[in-house]
C-alpha cells in the first residue's frame, strides 16, 4: 500500500495516523519497518496494540449486532439490545415509508383512472412517494434479523459447541463438537458455520470484523 511512497511521504503519513482505517495503520507500520528508519511510531504501535487488544476482547462484535461474555473460557454469545432496538426501528420506519409509497402508488393510478387533471407537481409528487414502496422493502430486511436471532444463543463447554436460534420460525438448539465450527468465505461474505447451519455473518472486507470473527472461533474451540 505504501510501497511507493517517499519517506517525506511516509513522515507525513505517520503524523496523520489517526485519521487511517486500522487496515492502513498496519500497513504503514510494516512498511516503516521494512525500511528500518529510525523514527519515532510509538504512538502508531500503541494504537495498533489497543485496537488488537479491543479485537482480542471480541468488543467489536457488537458491530455486528453481538455480544459476547466471558467465563474461565466458557463464551457465551448474544445479541445486543440496541441491535434489537433498531431492527425494530427499521421495521417500523419501513412500514411508514412502505404505506406512503403504496398512497403515492394509489393516487397515481387515480389520476388516470378517474381522468383528472394531471399537472405536473402532483404527477412528480406521487412518482417520488410511489418509488417509497421500494425502500421500505429495504426496511423490512430487520423483519428477518428479529425473527431470525429472537433467543440467539452461542456457547460452548467441554469441547462442545451449543447454537440456539430460529431457522423457519423455529427456535432450534443444534450442538456439534468444536471441531464444526468454522468460517466460510463467500463471496464479500464471511460465514460463521456450525457444520451445515450459518451462525450469522460478516463483511469480509471489513479487517476489523474478519478479526473479531476469527478470534471469536478460536476462543470457542479453545474452550
Amino acid at each position: 500500500m505504501y510501497g511507493d511512497k517517499s519517506t517525506k511521504e511516509l513522515l507525513e503519513i505517520l503524523e496523520q495516523y489517526h485519521m487511517l482505517t486500522f487496515e492502513s495503520q498496519l500497513s504503514l507500520n510494516a512498511e516503516l519497518e521494512s525500511r528500518d528508519l529510525l523514527m519515532d511510531k510509538s504512538e502508531l504501535e500503541l494504537a495498533i496494540e489497543v485496537r488488537m487488544s479491543q479485537i482480542n476482547k471480541l468488543e467489536y462484535l457488537k458491530e455486528l449486532g453481538f455480544k459476547a461474555v466471558m467465563d474461565n473460557g466458557m463464551i457465551t454469545v448474544t445479541r445486543t439490545d440496541n441491535a434489537v432496538f433498531a431492527d425494530v426501528v427499521a421495521v417500523i420506519f419501513g412500514v411508514l415509508v412502505f404505506g406512503l409509497g403504496v398512497y403515492g402508488a394509489g393516487s397515481l393510478v387515480s389520476m388516470f383512472v378517474n381522468g383528472e387533471d394531471i399537472n405536473v407537481f402532483s404527477l412528480a409528487v406521487n412518482l417520488a412517494m410511489s418509488g417509497l414502496v421500494l425502500l421500505g422493502f429495504k426496511f423490512f430486511s430487520g423483519i428477518q434479523r428479529l425473527v431470525d436471532f429472537s433467543g440467539f444463543q452461542l456457547s460452548n463447554q467441554a469441547g462442545d459447541i451449543t447454537l440456539k436460534k430460529r431457522f423457519d420460525l423455529r427456535l432450534e438448539e443444534i450442538k456439534e463438537r468444536a471441531s464444526e465450527l468454522f468460517l466460510e468465505d463467500n463471496e464479500e461474505e464471511l460465514v460463521l458455520k456450525l457444520g451445515e447451519h450459518t451462525v450469522f455473518n460478516s463483511n469480509a472486507d471489513n479487517l476489523i470484523q474478519r478479526l473479531t470473527i476469527e478470534q471469536l472461533t478460536n476462543l470457542l474451540k479453545r474452550g
